[in-house]
């Protein structure tokens, strides 16, 4: 199929706040630190690395959780880090992403690397040596169902991160609700709600196993999901990876790029407005009275908005390079080095494979 080169991103609700942990600067410092320190030797070269270090991503800890703790921000932007450079790496054909079966046994090592270290067994691999030392700082603040669940997230992280690789290398673009599915895991939703408790410090396990906040979640995360493949869609675009909503609906779905956006935007918007409904149901119930469901649903709101701010300023989607300027709507090229949001289209007509 073909499709234009460029698209125009209408402007998205954006009724969740935003804001910026007070110690966000240092904390994304110390975090690009950690990542030299503990990661640096999974890239090919200093360039490369420095490349992913100019993607900020050490400020989406910060976005999300601007109200936590200084220690606790400090871990959660870590592990973000963390599972960021697996995902790049993921998308990477030279790397992890170019072969399935090799990238599987990589992320067996890894949880074989957790589990070892919580009997105090050294790490065999880089990236369980990261995953221990996140484990020993971050373990010391959760209960020890929190604890499960946190290895339970980087599971299935990692599963959905395989799912992507082997997609990707197939060639195979699935139904949109099969996508979702994989996202859920890929994007890392159950760690993305867990450290929402964790930087609250409130243990919500049990609420969590039983439902109380399963609509909130389905809400929330599809908006999540549903944001970022649109913010991405530069980058997955020039990674050809399959696993992400925009392509499922142009290529299994038949829909024009521009169509695809703007279909995409309309869930957005259903999408935030029902997590809200239904949060606001949430606190008007019975489970409103707790301080830690409050705080929680706080984070959410944070999480939900913090994300969408980090997803807007990184050159990770824009391009190595890219300043925010702020704009969150415009003509976005899926071809310039570096893109913007521009008020007019580049061109009046142009194509190419997608």
């Amino acid at each position: 199929m073909s499709s234009a080169d460029e698209f125009f991103l209408p402007p998205l609700p954006r009724l969740l706040p935003v804001g910026y942990h007070p110690d966000a600067a240092r904390i994304e410092i110390t975090s690009n630190g950690w990542v030299r320190r503990m990661l640096g030797s999974c890239f090919d070269s200093e360039e490369s690395l420095l490349f992913f270090l100019r993607q900020r991503n050490g400020l989406y800890g910060p976005l999300t959780v601007p109200h936590a703790r200084p220690e606790r921000a400090q871990n959660i932007a870590d592990w973000y880090q963390f599972v960021t450079v697996i995902d790049s790496f993921v998308s990477d054909e030279a790397a992890l992403g170019g072969d399935h079966a090799a990238a599987g046994e990589a992320f067996a090592a890894v949880l074989s690397d957790l589990r070892d270290g919580e009997r105090g067994a050294v790490a065999t691999t880089v990236y369980g040596r990261a995953a221990q030392d996140l484990w020993r700082r971050i373990s010391a603040g959760m209960s020890p169902a929190q604890v499960d669940r946190l290895v339970a997230s980087l599971e299935a992280f990692l599963r959905g991160c395989a799912a992507e690789i082997r997609c990707k290398l197939d060639g195979r673009v699935t139904d949109f609700e099969s996508c979702m599915r994989v996202r859920d895991d890929s994007f890392g939703c159950a760690f993305l709600e867990l450290f929402t408790e964790y930087a609250a410090e409130a243990d919500l396990s049990g609420p969590v196993a039983a439902g109380v906040f399963d609509e909130v979640h389905h809400h929330g995360m599809r908006q999540l999901i549903v944001v970022n493949d649109l913010l991405s869609w530069r980058k997955e675009y020039a990674e050809r990876d399959t696993m992400t909503t925009v392509r499922v609906l142009c290529e299994h779905e038949g829909l024009a790029l521009q169509d695809a956006v703007d279909r995409l935007c309309g869930l957005v918007a259903h999408h935030e407005r029902a997590y809200i409904a239904a949060r606001d149901r949430l606190l008007a119930g019975p489970h409103g009275g707790s301080a830690d469901v409050r705080a929680y649903l706080r984070g959410l709101d944070h999480l939900i908005g913090g994300s969408q701010e980090f997803e807007y300023l990184t050159p990770r989607y824009f391009g190595d390079g890219a300043v925010w300027d702020g704009s969150t709507s415009g003509w976005i090229s899926l071809t310039a080095p570096v893109a913007r949001f521009r008020p007019a289209p580049a061109h009046d007509r142009a194509t190419v494979s997608v």
